[in-house]
């Protein structure tokens, strides 16, 4: 019983981490080209006419595949978010 409330106690201290999903997808259920670009977003319009804003500005760690990294990584001068600024060396 001790051990339940000592449980119980902890658990009640922990911070609720939420995970959320966020994509744009094609039609056709991709995220990207077959050469892997992104390309195909800006045609959508202003990225700041979107939910994108608010839900990043919540967002405390992102994760993304590593073709979606890099490709953000040569165009970062298109993106203009500031991505570049967050590069680090991927281990090889």
């Amino acid at each position: 019983m001790k051990e339940r409330a000592a449980y119980l106690h902890w658990a009640g201290n922990m911070e609720i981490t939420k995970t959320q999903y966020y994509t744009a997808t094609s039609l056709d259920g991709f995220i990207a080209t077959e050469d892997d670009s992104l390309e195909w977003l800006f045609t959508l319009g202003d990225v700041n006419d979107t939910s994108y804003p608010a839900f990043i500005e919540q967002v405390g760690a992102l994760a993304m595949g590593s073709a979606t990294y890099e490709w953000m990584l040569r165009n970062a001068d298109k993106v203009g978010t500031g991505f570049a600024e967050l590069h680090y060396e991927v281990p090889r």
